[in-house]
């Protein structure tokens, strides 16, 4: 409880800050590439998050990313801290970009908590106790046939335009159901399958950072999720992601468009 109530108040706090900048060209700069962007606030936000929990509570470790894991003992609860999920909405339209923080013990989640930095709305999920936006309680759409759902990713390049050995799968799903959408945030996506205003995302390439937080906050909604392939969705690497409203869809998108290939 008092980690969840940290978060709470910190993820609010961080928020508040990111909503009052409006980064120029000189704040920007490039990681991997042009289409990899960081800003000095995504820095400065997971300083002040991981400043914050590391001194409420030293023990832990945390994972981020724009700073490498601060390890704890090999039973700590890990913190995974995305600062600005979303950096490129950030920069060129200031909005549709998250705070995302997830908390785990092993292989336990603790609490999963993801902002909607411009619309002030927080996703937040605790095991038992359902899923919620603010003090609605979300639950996943129960459209239950391929040519009803709506299909979202965050990645419309890496998903349909460059190669890779779910491409072609991905490719008639998009001419099997009624609509494809794009936001550009993990996080966001997940949590829009949790509120039931989407039923399937995908993304050929996350970190755990990403989706630590939102993975808990569907499976309280009563979606399911795990990697493209029949692994689980691991915790601490990167991954493929397939998030559904059913344990049922998930498989029936598998194996219709993932294994079928």
């Amino acid at each position: 409880m008092e980690r969840f109530e940290l978060a709470k108040q910190l993820i609010r706090q961080a928020g508040a800050a990111l909503r009052q900048c409006r980064p120029d060209r000189s704040e920007v700069a490039r990681k991997t590439g042009h289409q990899d962007l960081v800003t000095r606030w995504d820095k400065a936000t997971e300083r002040l998050l991981r400043e914050t929990i590391s001194t409420a509570f030293p023990q832990d470790a945390l994972a981020g990313e724009e700073y490498p894991r601060v390890s704890g003992g090999a039973d700590a609860v890990v913190w995974y801290l995305d600062p600005i999920d979303g950096t490129t909405n950030f920069v060129n339209e200031h909005r549709n970009y998250a705070i995302s923080i997830g908390c785990w013990q092993g292989e336990t989640p603790l609490f999963g908590m993801v902002l909607d930095v411009e619309e002030d709305r927080l996703y937040w999920a605790r095991p038992g106790e359902g899923a919620w936006r603010d003090d609605t309680r979300l639950k996943v759409s129960d459209r239950e046939t391929i040519p009803e759902l709506l299909f979202t990713t965050s990645c419309i390049q890496y998903t349909f335009f460059e190669d890779h050995p779910c491409r072609s799968g991905m490719l008639r799903l998009t001419e099997d159901v009624r609509a494809v959408r794009s936001l550009g945030s993990v996080a966001l996506e997940i949590c829009q399958v949790a509120a039931g205003e989407a039923d399937v995302y995908v993304t050929i390439r996350s970190c755990p950072w990403d989706h630590n937080a939102a993975r808990i906050i569907l499976q309280e909604a009563g979606g399911a999720i795990s990697s493209l392939g029949s692994e689980p969705l691991p915790l601490d690497q990167n991954s493929t992601v397939l998030a559904a409203n059913s344990p049922a869809m998930l498989e029936k998108i598998r194996q219709l468009y993932v294994m079928a290939q």
